[in-house]
């Protein structure tokens, strides 16, 4: 049976490979964050380095959703400097209020949108059959395996293919494309 302390070595271990094979999602590296610090309390039972990673993981997504929720909720009670931005409330499937801020935005800005996702689109079609389909899950904020399941390609090919759009996306609005 290891020891409490090598317990929480082997999860800092994982933890630390998890970070390194995905060291391109910064979502999840956030997560990955927050499990290390959860880790490392003093009050965390730490009997299996299986459960404890595990555990802290899914601790760390739960703590990251509930500071995302308050700060929305502080925001929320804010006034706005700007006279021509408003706020709209709606209610989450779960009941909770959520607090969207809505620009009125000019023609503009509705062009340069729509061609950024024309680019966008182009260049998902130039990934595989797939790749506009990864760009509609991306666009309608589907998760990965569910836009796995739509396109009937796997969640590794989803992932390939969307950290490629967000590759281009980002060219394409820092304009070195």
């Amino acid at each position: 049976m290891l020891q409490i302390n090598d317990v929480r070595a082997e999860t800092m271990r994982r933890l630390y490979g998890k970070s390194k094979a995905r060291a391109w999602d910064g979502e999840y590296l956030d997560v990955l964050d927050t499990a290390l610090n959860l880790a490392l309390g003093h009050k965390r039972v730490a009997d299996d380095p299986d459960l404890l990673c595990r555990n802290v993981i899914r601790d760390a997504r739960r703590t990251i959703r509930r500071s995302e929720a308050s700060a929305r909720r502080r925001a929320a009670c804010q006034p706005l400097a700007d006279a021509a931005r408003r706020r709209v409330s709606t209610t989450a499937a779960d009941g909770s209020l959520v607090i969207d801020m809505v620009t009125y935005d000019t023609p503009e800005a509705w062009a340069l949108a729509a061609e950024t996702i024309q680019e966008l689109a182009a260049f998902a079609a130039t990934i595989g059959s797939h790749g506009l389909g990864c760009l509609q899950g991306m666009l309608d904020m589907a998760t990965v395996s569910d836009s796995a399941r739509q396109t009937g390609v796997s969640v590794a090919t989803v992932e390939r293919a969307r950290r490629a759009l967000r590759v281009h996306a980002r060219a394409l609005i820092s304009g070195s494309a």
